[in-house]
């Protein structure tokens, strides 16, 4: 079964007050066997709209995700965060089909955390984009990349939102760099930027060490 994600987007307006919403909301993760996949790490911004801070949660399904963030524990922690941040934040499934790699990257270490794409995006021209998806195949399969997520269900919870989400995982952010700048992979984007609009950043993956809440 495909796993859940809360993908989020955040700006903080109080990062001494902030830190007490980390500290329930990473308690809550321990108590509930949630993942961090990515919680606040260094972020290169490459289109769209910039929020400070970005966080990926990984849960057993979509409609975990969907229904951890109802309970009144979690909305206890919720109001926490609203309290000290302003935050876009959506429910997304997972995905399990076909990759462009023969196995996911290695799990990253402090010293070397894994790198991903994370992207929003609003496609203007369904068919046409098709040609992006083929186009970005082989630069994908290069560099080694595995799809997290890649436009599945979503469900937007908090703030604003785009109607297609997309996660990818590499070896490191280097790599992850290296892919999205390849003469390939600026081939496939140009045609992506004539028929959609996306908020794209590459940021390193969490290992136990966060960056700090600004």
């Amino acid at each position: 079964m495909a796993k859940g994600y809360w993908f989020l987007n955040l700006d903080v307006v109080n990062p001494v007050d902030y830190i007490t919403y980390r500290e329930a909301n990473l308690a809550y993760a321990r108590t509930h066997d949630l993942r961090f996949v990515i919680r606040g790490g260094d972020f290169e911004q490459l289109e769209g709209i910039k929020r400070h801070r970005n966080v990926l949660v990984e849960l057993p399904s979509y409609d975990d995700a969907l229904s951890l963030y109802n309970q009144p524990e979690y909305q206890r922690v919720r109001d926490l965060r609203r309290n000290t941040a302003i935050a876009d934040l959506a429910a997304v499934e997972g995905y399990d089909g076909p990759q462009p790699s023969p196995a996911p990257p290695p799990e990253g270490t402090a010293d070397h955390p894994r790198g991903y794409w994370m992207a929003k995006v609003d496609v203007t021209d369904p068919e046409r984009y098709k040609d992006y998806v083929a186009a970005n195949a082989e630069p994908l399969a290069e560099h080694g990349a595995w799809f997290v997520v890649r436009g599945g269900r979503n469900h937007l919870l908090e703030g604003h939102g785009r109607s297609r989400y997309v996660v990818i995982a590499f070896k490191d952010v280097a790599t992850a760099r290296a892919c999205y700048f390849s003469p390939g992979y600026q081939k496939a984007l140009a045609i992506r930027q004539e028929v959609s609009v996306a908020d794209v950043i590459i940021i390193s993956g969490y290992t136990g060490h966060e960056a700090a809440p600004v």
